[in-house]
């Protein structure tokens, strides 16, 4: 997932690359003026780098400054820096991409609109820039900027007035890359008048027998090119692939059942964890998938290959769930290239979705509602009642992902699909409906368009008490996120919940999870997740791996339900009780190995908990009050428990 090309390509590389693990990156307290200071050296990096490159690419000779510029940018090479959303990147490694990024794409514009390179050049020397800082292979190189620079080249065409810091305050949305453009910022959607005022946190009913039953299962990132005992330790970002071999050291070959070391999941994988959900939960109403089924060798797919594997996935679905509803969304994975889609009104082929959204509304036809199908050839999104009093809407909100480079073509396509959001919960409103919001990236993450964020946020303080429930994909991670009042920070009003993911890319034990929801207010009042351990499957590779209850979160936790009121007290005694913080974060990673293998600090543990409460990139207000009480613990007690978790 993330970014490249004209770019040079660090932008487009790594955000196809990037993965899973939304995360939150607390701010030391000079965090203003450590950016003041580093804004003078990016405007100096940007200028000597252009200066030099420039220098090197007319003579083909690379200067001692140049040489120590990208040096300076080498660490982005890091491969295991792929593997989670930028925004769980660490503060130093965040400054050093928005670094690259202004002096990459400062460059190339300047290669393109001044000095009027063509396409090939542009690609083979933002391909060049590419393997010079071991972000992929030459060879992978190559292909990922192939697929992605005609769509970067038409917008920066077609824009002139677009710069480099935009581009890097849309992709970044930190540090230095700071987004000022008011074409950008400045667009709003129609919100009605009128709705219940927000008096105070929203609260639930607890759990009872009559409740409904909903499995989610999400990430399932179904490679087909995955072959038991290939390399494993590949040095690319997705491995255990046939085209990787099998390695000379039987111990970096691909586990049976999976593997934590970046590899998706083999099929018969997606299918055991599939069939495990139906007949562990036969008693289940509804089915929610929250996408990505396509791999992450974002440099070779196909429109043909991720036609084939969704189809499989959906069929797959049909056959274990039969006439159970199944409600789906599209992931970001699922387009080609991957992140990117285009707004409507594009009708060149190789640039439109339409392919994606038509095999949708044909595939998805079996679980939805005929008069779905006008929205979801539109623009993959829909909304369609279940039962009398309970809608779903299920949303395509890949478009405001940072890395789909078509926002930096008309941000005010994203005004659409929300309008429309908001028109459908009017209507849902006045017919005494209550709905549950699907989407795959999580509404507000670090990822998430800000502007776009910040208007969604303004539909949920006017439908709060219409929208019950969001459910969510992408991150890979078993977690929630708790939305609080623009009008009012102190109200939680709603809660985002996280499948995680059947696939262990990367480091993950693969889990779906099940809701408990009130039959009357469509409330969610309790959930718990199902995983097993890769390991010990992987051991047994001629039996079934042996799914297990993960957790039941409110009897783990002692709460009443999970009401948002429920969830925001629970967050509050993190911040006071690093204990119950750590427990929250060993179920959030799904007891995966590598994970406990590595520990989590106190700084650590601070991220996952500001994660919980982050609404919008930028804002920290929720984080510094929390990060205010987890700082003020007392320091003797607090290493104790981060040495006995290690």
């Amino acid at each position: 997932m993330f970014r490249a090309t004209i770019v040079s390509l660090v932008v487009v590389v790594v955000a196809a690359l990037v993965t899973s693990s939304a995360g939150y990156q607390v701010k030391p307290a000079n965090y203003a003026k450590l950016m003041e200071q580093q804004q003078k050296f990016d405007e100096t990096f940007e200028r000597d780098f252009y200066v030099e490159h420039t220098k090197y690419v007319e003579t083909g000779v690379k200067s001692e400054r140049l040489e120590e510029l990208f040096e300076h940018m080498s660490s982005l090479g890091s491969m295991d820096m792929f593997r989670t959303e930028t925004d769980n990147h660490p503060l130093p490694f965040l400054t050093l991409e928005c670094t690259a990024c202004r002096a990459l794409l400062t460059t190339y514009l300047t290669y393109r609109r001044v000095l009027g390179w063509d396409r090939d050049r542009i690609a083979q020397q933002a391909a060049t820039t590419c393997s010079t800082l071991n972000i992929l292979t030459p060879e992978n190189c190559l292909m990922l900027v192939n697929k992605n620079i005609d769509i970067l080249l038409h917008i920066i065409d077609s824009r002139p007035s677009l710069t480099a810091q935009t581009m890097c305050g849309i992709i970044f949305q930190s540090g230095t890359c700071v987004l000022e453009d008011p074409a950008f910022l400045g667009w709003t959607i129609n919100v009605a008048a009128g709705g219940r005022p927000i008096t105070g946190s929203v609260t639930s009913p607890n759990r009872a027998a009559s409740d409904l039953k909903i499995i989610h299962i999400t990430d399932v990132h179904y490679d087909p090119h995955y072959r038991t005992g290939y390399n494993a330790v590949c040095g690319e970002p997705c491995c255990c692939r046939e085209g990787q071999g099998v390695p000379a050291n039987p111990a970096h070959g691909a586990g049976e059942w999976g593997d934590y070391r970046d590899c998706d999941s083999p099929w018969k994988a997606v299918e055991d964890a599939v069939r495990a959900a139906a007949r562990q939960h036969p008693d289940a109403a509804y089915v929610y998938y929250t996408g990505d089924i396509i791999d992450h060798g974002v440099w070779e797919t196909t429109v043909a290959g991720n036609i084939v594997s969704m189809t499989r996935t959906y069929q797959l679905f049909r056959d274990v769930f039969g006439s159970k509803p199944v409600y789906p969304v599209l992931g970001n994975h699922e387009n080609n290239p991957t992140n990117v889609f285009a707004p409507s009104y594009i009708d060149r082929q190789d640039f439109s979705a339409s392919w994606l959204y038509d095999f949708s509304a044909d595939q998805w036809s079996s679980w939805l509602p005929t008069a779905t199908q006008q929205t979801i050839r539109q623009g993959g999104f829909y909304t369609a009642l279940v039962r009398p009093g309970f809608r779903i809407i299920g949303m395509n909100n890949n478009d405001a992902y940072t890395f789909n480079w078509w926002i930096l073509y008309d941000p005010a396509y994203l005004q659409a699909q929300l309008q429309w959001l908001h028109d459908t919960l009017l209507q849902a409103e006045a017919a005494g409906e209550k709905v549950h919001v699907l989407a795959h990236i999580p509404i507000g993450a670090g990822t998430s368009y800000r502007t776009w964020a910040r208007q969604y946020r303004r539909i949920l303080d006017r439908f709060w008490d219409v929208i019950t429930a969001h459910f969510h994909g992408h991150t890979h991670a078993d977690e929630f996120n708790v939305f609080y009042a623009l009008s009012n920070p102190q109200h939680a009003i709603s809660v985002g919940f996280n499948g995680g993911g059947t696939v262990p890319y990367s480091n993950y034990n693969p889990n779906y999870v099940v809701y408990y929801v009130n039959s009357q207010t469509y409330q969610v009042t309790d959930f718990e997740s199902w995983y097993f351990n890769l390991t010990e499957a992987n051991q047994n590779p001629a039996r079934s791996p042996i799914w297990t209850q993960l957790y039941s979160f409110s009897g783990d936790f002692q709460l009443a339900n999970a009401s948002p009121a429920s969830l925001d007290s629970l967050v509050r005694r993190f911040a006071a009780n690093p204990a119950e913080l750590r427990r929250y974060w060993e179920l959030k990673v799904k007891r995966g190995d590598p994970f406990l293998a590595a520990g989590c600090d106190g700084d650590c543990l601070l991220n996952h908990l500001c994660q919980i409460v982050t609404n919008e990139a930028n804002d920290d207000s929720k984080c510094n009050a929390l990060a205010a009480i987890f700082r003020n613990l007392d320091d003797e007690l607090f290493r104790a428990e981060s040495e006995d978790a290690q």
